[in-house]
């Protein structure tokens, strides 16, 4: 096994969370709103308080790159995208880390909110 394969093997094996990416391109007629299904796992973040006792919190999520691939998606997630959990519930990407290994594109680490 190369590094490759094997840290995909690895990423797989420990992410199983059902979850997708949902991208939403263009306005009006020309509008597209497509969603590419993978695994991940969504994890709990900081919770910062805004003004008058606001709370909003950052979650991390941690998803498997291959699969978004492989449904045709052309492109890396970016900011603005959102990712659907196993729930249902939506999330805006507003950070995204790339995870390689010898420049292969294993997973994504997002910061996403609510």
């Amino acid at each position: 096994m190369t590094l490759v394969t094997t840290a995909q093997a690895q990423y797989r094996e420990n992410l199983h969370e059902p979850v997708s990416i949902r991208r939403i391109t263009g306005s009006g007629s020309s509008r597209t709103d497509e969603s590419y299904a993978t695994v991940g796992r969504v994890f709990r973040g900081d919770q910062k308080e805004l003004v008058g006792g606001v709370a909003q919190q950052n979650l991390t999520a941690i998803i498997y790159a291959q699969h978004l691939f492989d449904a045709g998606m052309s492109f890396d997630v970016v900011i603005g995208d959102y990712l659907i959990d196993q729930d249902g519930l939506q999330y805006s990407v507003v950070e995204v880390k790339p995870r390689r290994v010898e420049a292969v594109m294993i997973a994504y680490e997002l910061t996403i909110r609510a």
